[in-house]
């Protein structure tokens, strides 16, 4: 009975290898010759470019700017990991934010190294920044409030405040046409902002624990939102029309934090509308929004996964590539066109497939070996006809799929 058990483990895992593979995974890793130094906490806050070309990491070194293709570092700027609680990029990427513990937002010149100004309207630690897309606003969000910044003149002028949270605003994003603010609470709470009149549009209060990553769709009409886990419920990604606050779509998928989320630019046009997530579970999953399909997974990560972004060719190719950052300091470029490609479609509504209970009852047995040959216009799970089920049936669905 046991090697039964592991022999339908194993017929289980082999269908769904086209989900899971790492093809030409591009990687690479902050620190020297891959060893971290000591410690609980190597990298204390992350984030990526807009266009995904670099990566600011707060580490032990204090803020370094990597180019996210080669892992190069580009600039060094000089910050304490204790004291960063949030970065930000600027659109063009010439200015990157950073949060302190101590309240202050100081701004650096990404190319220069210099500190451009600091700025210290705020009176509670600052864990969220975000840059509009168009640069004229920076955002930073503390306890109850947030802050926006005028960046139009040139220098610092104005300052508006918006209050509406009960708690920390712990994720800020702007959409794309710059016209909407998303802000999310540690309790679970967000509130959608006219940025133009500084007034709220929205409250969504569908998530029931800290929300750890928003993302505006490039259409700027969809907002997705990731679930931190509790013990109650499974993490959640929630997908939202930002105009009428509806909820349009919930993944369940997620059994751990969800801390990244990216929608794919248009330029992409690969299998519709593409969401992609990560979080504690060191997987990447690809979805649909529209059409609910989950479209990839990605688990060869080394370490919980805290940022994403899409990204243009790699080392030159026509293709795509999906961008990840772990907390350990590994980035992973993973090219995408061929990946999405492989997998067949009766598989992208596998919504459950890397859990192995294929027919959703709950647990993982016979009846999914079942399942999985009925997809083969099987009735048997005996698909060579000796009378056993065993490895050489294995072989058969090996075969079909190309392994």
């Amino acid at each position: 009975m046991k090697y039964y058990r592991i022999f339908i483990f194993l017929f289980v895992y082999a269908l769904f290898l086209p989900v899971s593979f790492a093809q030409d995974v591009t990687q690479w890793h902050v620190f020297k010759d891959n060893k971290a130094p000591p410690g609980p906490t190597l990298t204390n806050a992350i984030v990526f470019s807009p266009d995904g070309t670099q990566l600011a990491i707060a580490d032990v070194n204090g803020i370094t700017v990597y180019d996210t293709y080669t892992g190069e570092s580009l600039a060094l700027l000089p910050s304490l990991i204790g004291h960063v609680t949030a970065l930000a990029f600027s659109p063009d990427n010439r200015i990157v934010a950073s949060a302190h513990e101590d309240s202050t937002i100081h701004l650096w010149n990404a190319h220069t190294t210099n500190n451009i100004t600091d700025l210290t309207s705020h009176t509670d630690p600052v864990v969220a920044l975000a840059f509009s897309p168009d640069g004229n606003i920076l955002a930073s969000g503390s306890f109850k409030e947030i802050h926006l910044w005028d960046l139009t003149l040139g220098q610092i002028s104005r300052v508006t405040v918006l209050r509406g949270h009960r708690d920390m605003v712990t994720t800020l994003a702007f959409s794309p046409d710059s016209k909407t603010l998303a802000s999310a609470s540690f309790y679970g709470t967000i509130l959608l902002w006219d940025v133009e009149t500084s007034q709220r549009r929205h409250s969504l209060s569908a998530h029931i624990d800290s929300i750890q990553a928003l993302a505006f769709s490039p259409d700027s009409q969809t907002l997705a939102s990731g679930g931190y886990w509790n013990s109650d419920a499974e993490s959640t990604i929630r997908v939202w029309h930002i105009h009428t606050g509806q909820l349009m779509t919930t993944f369940e998928n997620h059994t751990a934090p969800v801390f990244a989320l990216a929608f794919a630019p248009d330029v992409y046009g690969v299998n519709g509308i593409t969401l992609a997530s990560a979080g504690w579970d060191n997987i990447i999953r690809m979805w649909d929004p529209h059409t609910e399909q989950l479209q990839a997974i990605f688990e060869d990560n080394t370490a919980p996964v805290l940022a994403l972004a899409f990204l243009p060719d790699v080392h030159g190719s026509d293709g795509k590539a999906l961008a990840s950052v772990s907390l350990d300091g590994t980035i992973q470029l993973r090219p995408l066109t061929a990946s999405l490609a492989r997998i067949p479609n009766h598989q992208r509504n596998a919504r459950v497939a890397f859990r192995g209970d294929v027919n959703n009852d709950g647990i993982v047995n016979i009846l999914d070996l079942t399942f999985i040959v009925s997809r083969f216009g099987q009735n048997s799970p005996d698909l060579n006809g000796d009378g056993v089920v065993n490895v050489l049936d294995l072989v058969l669905v090996a075969q079909h799929i190309g392994q």
